[in-house]
Order: structure tokens, then C-alpha cells, then sequence
């Protein structure tokens, strides 16, 4: 790796249990021993502990950057006196410190400690540094050195691509001081370093995107590009064929709260194929492209499950997935520390909040996460210790209720822009949207724009995608409580409907009530997908008025779809089963039975626009029905065939063989002599999808000789490789043995020359778990009493500010042999 400096740092940004466990590190990988963060109270003595095979050693850990020559002194002379009370005698006793030391002091420092132990050690600042520019790793570990808040994270900004960059980069400032390593943050490193590719899921708020971040920055301080959630598929591919090393960043990536919680239909096969390059990179043993990802359980379990491009992507990432899981009592502890020990500056809430053990509660509740902690605590509204820790007791005992009063407090308007955002694009809502489905409520641009500036950091954040503005929640928490609302709140959700205006609105509120009682739709739902169902239930005749109304306005002529273009008219097809199945979903709910005379309507309505879709080759006939069957079969629910709406499915894939006994035969007539070279084209394109589909030729007048011979005579025109594998759809679809082709197939390919073999791919394994250097705390529940109890100190304003002075200049630069 090229470009690193020397680093020279002050440590301030470290606060003293960050500290603490940056020496547990560099000690252990200088000393090659474990040592263990030892802490048994407040007058223990002891910070670290390590075994040799002399006896033990001790290291004590005093973190103050800004002491003085006498500071330090005095410290080191406490500290002897309370050796006397470790109840043994260490071999070895190390003293470290984040202060400058002359080499006067520092002499004076180890007079003051001698008789502790058999060898004494006194290391300062510049010791620090220098062992730390021989283990980088550390380093990179401890990434509060190296980032500050108004240099590397802007930096990292300006070097990447951002969606909603700012929200994102105040989002790194706010968190990286209060971030705990654990050891699911070394499995994910492990992981992308092995791997190139690493999938975080886990339950709401466990620490997944944290972790993510904390990648991204280990990556960019490598010296890779940054690209944070883009939207644009094409710039993926652009991003990724350049010679600039790149870690690429999908938060919630298959959506926030449920399964397409993103606007993109064709999101999943796009992902899809983005993975599978990355994957297939790493197996040719190139790492200069790496991607993270995050993902909720139960939208991963819904993904896998809906979408088959998905499924295929999990098979490909079952070694790159790790599960983030509840983390450990003394991890929870910490962060909860870290949060209040930055939030609180008062000398007598800081006091009381160390007088009593509160805190236990708090980690041991069942609904601890590191996210509710961390909007508790930031929006702290608390006057005194005590309201906090009420406020804390409140949000865990009913997390939803975190934001129910902020949203009650709200004006109509602002309150109905947020409910309409939950259910779009959990990514990229262009405002213009969002205010289109706000046409319950009298408004005008200045007042949404009014109710853009009241929400604006507290419950959206705003940016600009491809020119146009753009909203997103600021927390996927806001989007679990809105949902909730919504699902107990009728007259909130039948205005949602009201305001919808396209099918697309509603489809994804209607996907998130999709029923479970039908046999065969094996589904898990959680209690809010239950209440969200039944109110659907509810609305179910509103809803399903809507729906139908929404698909009378598409345009269902050729003349209105210029020539009738087949994305329209799949389209269409698709929306209505969509219709379809969701009267199914609602079959027992009053007032949700599909009308049949609207649905005979709408019958001939799709029959008519497909009769009249010009249609001049068969080779875009082949097309038509291959994209119009994937757009049905995509929608068709799993119902038995007993279901009262499976024949009015059936009705639907009824068109697709419609579409070609209508077509076909008049494309044949119109080709003449040239309907074998017309349909040889399609052949080698859609053969597979008309075999499956049971389509052919339908007239008697057309040699299946004449095409097997013009496929022969033609097989320069495409790829030999291709046709071989077609060739026996290619014979099903025809009902005639290809001889010539075969043959033309055979000498083509005999005399090709073969390919040099590929060295086999590297088998992935499954990557063992990283040992640690440092083993777990002796007393967990001692050790994060004595953190607690350090609350008692007056707050230093220096470590809120310390990333404002820590230096970015050793910062990786990509080697020119990447």
C-alpha cells in the first residue's frame, strides 16, 4: 500500500474506554499476548492483563491528551498505591499514556512506580505512534483515530457518490464517536476481505448500517472510491468496468420495511446481475470492487422468497452473509454509555446518572437496540437525569411510540406527506410525486415546501437525483411507526387511496396485505403485517374502487400508445391481474367481490388493444407474448384452483395465446417466401419461452425444412454456441429434427479452436470467525459499573470537539498496480 505517512496522533478522539481498548490492542499485537480488558472496579488498579510465561503482566491506561509533566506524575503516584491492592505481584507493569512525555518525565514517571512490579514501563504519545505505524491493522481498526467529523467524513464525501450525501455524512458525523467495536464488525471485515462481497442483515436496529459504515470508512481510508446507494443502473456498471478501486454501499437493499419498498419493478434482476459480476470478480482474484450490503430479516426471507432473480443472488452470497445478532450485554452496555456520556454536559444529571445502576435495565430490556438508544438520546428533551432515563424506560417498553407524539403534534399537511412518503420509494421520492398524491388536501408548492422546511432533519432529509428533488424518511424507524399508523387508522389509510393516482400507488399498499389464509401462500408475518392487512380489510371497498377506477384511465388503444408499444401493453396486462389477485386477497371482506361486468369490460378492452398492436416480424411477436406470459405468471397469486377468482386468471393467460393465434398467421401471410428467415430469427432468440408456452406456427404453408436450411446456411449471422444450446427448444417449437443445422453446428464447432482451459474456480468456503487478540472482560457487569460511576467527572467539551483536530494526511492512495 502505498502513500501512508506516519501517523502523528493526539488520541482525542478516543474516549477513555475507547482508549483503554486501543492499548489492549496495540499491546497485545506488539507483545504477541491477550491481553484482556480487566477492569473489577474503581479502585482495582488494573486496566489490562495479560499472561506470559514469566507471570503476569499488568497495564493501567490513563487517557489524558492535554496533561502536563505534573499531571501525569501524580497520576502514576495514585496508581502505585493502588497496586498494593491487586493481591499479587506482576512481573511486568505498563504504564500508558496519551500525554506528551519528555524523556525527563518520563523517567520520573517510572521512579514513581517503581517496587510494583519486577519491570516497570512507562510509554506516552509518541511511543504510541511509533508502535502503531508497525501494526497497521490496529490502525485500521480503530478508525476514530484517523476520521474526524469536519475532515475525513467530508472528504470521503467529496471522493465518492452519495444519494442523499449530506444525510448520510451527518449521519457518520453524529455516530463515529459513539461507536463500539464488536465482533460482528470483525466477521464483516473478514468477510468483504475474503470475499469482496459481505450482506449484513438483521433485526430493525441492531447495528447493521453502523457496521456498514464503519466498512466504508475501513475501505476509503484504503484508499477506495465510495458509492453510496445509486440508483442509476447504467452508472453501476460504468462504476464498476473503471480502473479506480471502489467499495459500493446498498443500504436496506431490497427496501427499508417490506419487499419493494423501492420504486424499481426490475430492481431484483438488476441487483441480481450486479452481484454476480462482483462475485465472479473476486473469484478471479480481484478485489479492486467490493460491495456491502444491509438487509432487514424479514424483508430478506420476503425477497428470497417473491423473487426468483434474488433467490439465485442468496445462493451466490451464502458465503458473504452475516447475520448481526443481539449483541452481547457488555456491548450494549458500552454504547449506552458512549450516547450519554457525550449527550450530557451537566454536572448534576451526569452526577446522578452515576449514583445509581439504572443502566441495567436498560441493556438487559428485551427491546434494546442500538438505534432506539441512540434517537432517545438525541433528541434528548430531558431536564434531569431522571427524565432521561424515564424517556429511555418509555421508548423500550413501546418502541413504536418513540416518534407518536412528534407526529400528533404535527399540522394535517405535514402529518399526510409523511404517511403518503412511507409508502413510496423507500430510496428515491421525487417531491413532484409526493405532492401529486397530496390532492385530498387544498395545497399549493409554498405549502408543501412550508411542511418540507418544519420536517426537514428531524423527519426527512432532502437531496437532488439526476436533477430532480428528491425525499426520503430519515429513519427506517419513522417508516415502522407510520406503517403502524396507517395500520390502525382507517381514515388516514382510505385518504391514501383517495389521493392515489396511478395503479403503482396503490400496488405496493396493496402488496403489504397480501392475504395468508389461501393455501400455498406460506408467508410470516409480524403483528404489524396483521394490523396492516386488517385495515386493508377495512378500506377493502374503497380500496378495490380505486384500483379499478386507476386502470379505466390507462390508455387502451393503439392510437394512444403510439402503435401500441409492448412495455404498455405488458403493462396494462399486468395491472390488471395485479386487480385481479388483490380482489382475491380481499375475497371476504365486505363490498371486495371483483365486478364482472367491469372485468368483461376490461377483457375486451385488453383483447381489443392486443389485435390491434402492429406487429411485422415474428421475431417481435416472440417477444410480445414472451414479455406479456412474464408479466402475468409475475402477478399471479398462489391459489388453489378452487379460488373464486382463479378463472378469471385464466382468462388473462388466456391473451398471451390469443395474441399469437392472432398475430402469427398474418405475419406469415405477409412474409411470403421470407416467413422461414422471419421465424429462423425468433427461433434463436425466443425458442425456450414459445417451447414453454406450447406456441408454434400455426399455418401449413411454411417448409420446416426451408427453415432448417436457412438457419444452416445462416449460422455466421450468431453465435454457434448459442445456437447449440437453443436447438432443442428450437426442434420442440418446429416439430422437425434440424439435420442441416446440426450438422453446420458440428463442423462449426469441431474446428473452432478450443479455448485454453481456465483454471478452476476458487471454492468458497465458509470464512472461519477471526480471532480475537484480546479475550472478553473478566467481570462484564463490574466493568460497566466502573464506566457508569465515571460519569461522576465534570464533562471534558474537549472530547465532543476532538475530531475537529485529529489529522486525515496518512490516508491510503490507490498503488498504480491495483
Amino acid at each position: 500500500m502505498s502513500g501512508i505517512a506516519a501517523p502523528d496522533y493526539d488520541f482525542a478522539s478516543l474516549s477513555p474506554y475507547d482508549f483503554e481498548v486501543f492499548v489492549r490492542d496495540l499491546l497485545s499485537a506488539q507483545d504477541r499476548l491477550v491481553y484482556s480488558t480487566f477492569r473489577v472496579g474503581a479502585d482495582g488498579g488494573i486496566d489490562l492483563k495479560a499472561v506470559s510465561d514469566k507471570g503476569w503482566v499488568v497495564a493501567q491506561c490513563k487517557h489524558t491528551p492535554s496533561a502536563d509533566r505534573g499531571s501525569v506524575l501524580r497520576a502514576a503516584r495514585k496508581e502505585a498505591g493502588r497496586a498494593a491492592g491487586m493481591g499479587f505481584v506482576p512481573v511486568r507493569y505498563v504504564f500508558v499514556t496519551s500525554a506528551d512525555l519528555t524523556p525527563a518525565s518520563e523517567r520520573e514517571t517510572r521512579e514513581a512506580l517503581s517496587g510494583v512490579a519486577g519491570t516497570v514501563e512507562v510509554h506516552g504519545r509518541g511511543w504510541l505512534n511509533a508502535v502503531l505505524a508497525l501494526h497497521p491493522e490496529v490502525e485500521r481498526r480503530h478508525f476514530k483515530l484517523w476520521i474526524s467529523s469536519t475532515q475525513a467524513v467530508r472528504a470521503m464525501m467529496q471522493d465518492g457518490v452519495f444519494l442523499r450525501g449530506e444525510s448520510r455524512i451527518q449521519r457518520i458525523e453524529r455516530n463515529y464517536l459513539r461507536f463500539v467495536h464488536h465482533e460482528a464488525c470483525e466477521v464483516a471485515r473478514f468477510t468483504l476481505e475474503q470475499h469482496g462481497c459481505v450482506l449484513l442483515s438483521g433485526a430493525p436496529g441492531a447495528g447493521k448500517t453502523t457496521i456498514a459504515e464503519y466498512l466504508l470508512l475501513l475501505w476509503w481510508h484504503r484508499g477506495f472510491r465510495v458509492i453510496v446507494d445509486p440508483r442509476t443502473v447504467d452508472q453501476w456498471w460504468a462504476w464498476l468496468e473503471d480502473d479506480t478501486p471502489t467499495v459500493f454501499f446498498f443500504d436496506d437493499v431490497w427496501g427499508q420495511t417490506h419487499h419493494q419498498d423501492h420504486g424499481s419493478r426490475h430492481h431484483e434482476t438488476d441487483m441480481s446481475e450486479f452481484i454476480e459480476s462482483i462475485v465472479e470478480r473476486q473469484t478471479g482474484g480481484t478485489t479492486a470492487k467490493v460491495l456491502i450490503m444491509t438487509s432487514r430479516v424479514q424483508v430478506l426471507q420476503e425477497t428470497v422468497r417473491l423473487s426468483d432473480a434474488s433467490r439465485r443472488a442468496m445462493d451466490r452470497l451464502a458465503h458473504c452473509h452475516v447475520t448481526v445478532e443481539r449483541l452481547p450485554y457488555d456491548i450494549r452496555g458500552r454504547m449506552l454509555f458512549n450516547h450519554v456520556h457525550l449527550a450530557i454536559t451537566d454536572p448534576q444529571a451526569r452526577r446522578d446518572l452515576a449514583a445509581s445502576s439504572w443502566w441495567q435495565q436498560m441493556v438487559g430490556h428485551r427491546n434494546y437496540s442500538p438505534r432506539l438508544v441512540e434517537l432517545v438520546v438525541r433528541r434528548n428533551r430531558a431536564r434531569s437525569a431522571q427524565e432521561l432515563i424515564d424517556d429511555l424506560d418509555e421508548a423500550l417498553e413501546n418502541p413504536f411510540e418513540i416518534w407518536g407524539a412528534s407526529f400528533r403534534a404535527l399540522p394535517l399537511v405535514d402529518q399526510q406527506l409523511l404517511l403518503t412518503l412511507s409508502l413510496m420509494d423507500s430510496q428515491l421520492a421525487p417531491w413532484q410525486e409526493v405532492v401529486q398524491r397530496l390532492g385530498g388536501i387544498p395545497l399549493s408548492n409554498s405549502h408543501v415546501d412550508a411542511a418540507l422546511e418544519r420536517l426537514d432533519g428531524s423527519w426527512i432529509t432532502k437531496g437532488l437525483h439526476a436533477d430532480n428533488r428528491i425525499l426520503a424518511l430519515a429513519d427506517p424507524s419513522q417508516r415502522d411507526f407510520l406503517i403502524r399508523y396507517l395500520s390502525v387508522s382507517p381514515g388516514a389509510m382510505t385518504a391514501i387511496i383517495k389521493n392515489a393516482v396511478s395503479v403503482d400507488d396503490l400496488i405496493t399498499v396493496c402488496r403489504r396485505g397480501e392475504a395468508t389464509e389461501l393455501e400455498n401462500n406460506l408467508r410470516l408475518f409480524s403483528i404489524g403485517e396483521d394490523l396492516f392487512r386488517s385495515v386493508l380489510d377495512t378500506c377493502a371497498r374503497e380500496l378495490l374502487a380505486r384500483l379499478r377506477e386507476l386502470w379505466d384511465l390507462y390508455p387502451c388503444d393503439a392510437a394512444d400508445l403510439a402503435g401500441g408499444s409492448i412495455r404498455e401493453v405488458t403493462s396494462l396486462v399486468e395491472a390488471l391481474t395485479l386487480i385481479v389477485r388483490f380482489h382475491g386477497d380481499r375475497y371476504k371482506a365486505a363490498g371486495a367481490a371483483l365486478p364482472g361486468g367491469w372485468f368483461a369490460d376490461a377483457m375486451s378492452r385488453v383483447t381489443l388493444l392486443v389485435d390491434s398492436v402492429g406487429m411485422t416480424s415474428t421475431e417481435s411477436l416472440a417477444e410480445l407474448v414472451t414479455e406479456l406470459a412474464a408479466a402475468v405468471e409475475g402477478a399471479t397469486p398462489l391459489w388453489p384452483a378452487r379460488h373464486p377468482l382463479a378463472g378469471a386468471i385464466s382468462e388473462i393467460r388466456a391473451v398471451v395465446d390469443h395474441a399469437w393465434c392472432r398475430h402469427e398467421p398474418s405475419i406469415a401471410r405477409h412474409q411470403d417466401t421470407g416467413y422461414e428467415a422471419d421465424l429462423a430469427k425468433a427461433l434463436v432468440r425466443y425458442a425456450d419461452s414459445l417451447a414453454g408456452l406450447g406456441l408454434g406456427p400455426t399455418i401449413d404453408t411454411y417448409s420446416p425444412a426451408g427453415v432448417d436450411a436457412y438457419l444452416a446456411d445462416h449460422l455466421e449471422d450468431y453465435d454457434p454456441n448459442e445456437v447449440a444450446e437453443q436447438i432443442d427448444p428450437i426442434e420442440d417449437v418446429i416439430g422437425w429434427y434440424f439435420t442441416d443445422t446440426r450438422e453446420r453446428l458440428a463442423a462449426l464447432l469441431d474446428t473452432d479452436e478450443e479455448p485454453a482451459p481456465s483454471p478452476p474456480g476458487r471454492i468458497p468456503t465458509v470464512p472461519p470467525r477471526p480471532t480475537f487478540v484480546a479475550a472478553p472482560p473478566a467481570d462484564t457487569h463490574a466493568s460497566l459499573a466502573a464506566l457508569f460511576r465515571s460519569l461522576e467527572r465534570p464533562f471534558d467539551t474537549r472530547e465532543m470537539a476532538s475530531g475537529q483536530s485529529v489529522h486525515c494526511q496518512h490516508r491510503a492512495q490507490p498503488s498504480s498496480d491495483r
